[in-house]
């Protein structure tokens, strides 16, 4: 199933741009955050860049990496050169705290998206078609590269919702084409404020989503089911040592092909 629209994009041979989003220092006060240590957090990234590194040349064609507390990022470039891959990897380092951290972490990763998009050297070279997959830097997609080569041939905005328990669009993982990001996803951190009665992000996404589905093309289901690890940030707990985030993993995936309208 796919959200109707008149436009139409071709994505099938152009480059997969990763944006790694990060926020080494986290501002006090930022709602269902538990992992705030910078250092914790420094180590978090530099795994999980280790890892998108490997897939680079692969199924991977540069890795934008973007950090809006303008923290020191040195031990993160150190892994870039030793692996010989600068000219592959980008980084973007600025101050993007500058709003109440009651926001919530919707806004505060949507504006960072915002000024990756204005600001890096490697997407202002891309054409329209390339597309760029948006992946929370601390955590590994364990399996992203059967995601990218089993994409769609064609969209603008390709995502997760989900309507059990709650209707929602995950935010780990998003793509979308450089066109598709200008016509559609421009300033959409705008709207996605927390609010006192709703901090589920997730759901305020989705809903700015939808507002959009007559003037993009947003395939609203992945192919593959997303495999995360790393630690979360609202417990401090691995997911792949989760009971629960693995019985939940291997239900959706089951869901996937025998029940797939049934979006859990």
């Amino acid at each position: 199933m796919e959200l109707s629209t008149s436009r139409h994009r071709t994505s099938v041979n152009n480059s997969n741009i990763l944006l790694l989003t990060a926020t080494i220092t986290p501002p006090s006060g930022v709602p269902l955050l538990a992992r705030t240590d910078p250092s914790v957090r420094l180590n978090d990234y530099a795994n999980a860049l280790k890892f998108y590194l490997s897939l680079v040349g692969k199924c991977v064609d540069y890795i934008l990496f973007v950090e809006n507390s303008n923290s020191d990022i040195s031990r993160l470039r150190a892994i870039v050169d030793q692996a010989n891959l600068t000219k592959s990897v980008e980084f973007i380092v600025f101050e993007g705290l500058d709003y109440p951290p009651a926001y919530g972490r919707g806004y505060g990763e949507f504006k960072l998206v915002e000024y990756a998009m204005n600001h890096s050297t490697i997407l202002n070279n891309q054409p329209g078609e390339s597309i760029v997959w948006k992946v929370t830097g601390r955590y590994i997609t364990k399996n992203i590269c059967r995601i990218i080569t089993s994409k769609p041939s064609c969209f603008d905005v390709y995502c997760h919702f989900q309507n059990i328990p709650i209707h929602k669009a995950e935010m780990y993982l998003v793509a979308w084409t450089c066109s598709g990001y200008q016509a559609g996803l421009k300033n959409i951190y705008q709207e996605l404020k927390d609010k006192p009665t709703n901090h589920h992000p997730e759901v305020t996404f989705r809903n700015a989503l939808e507002r959009r589905s007559k003037t993009i093309k947003i395939i609203p289901r992945f192919k593959v089911i997303p495999f995360f690890d790393g630690i979360h940030g609202r417990d401090n707990q691995r997911f792949s040592s989760k009971p629960l985030y693995l019985l939940k993993y291997y239900v959706r995936y089951i869901a996937s092909w025998i029940m797939p309208w049934l979006w859990i």
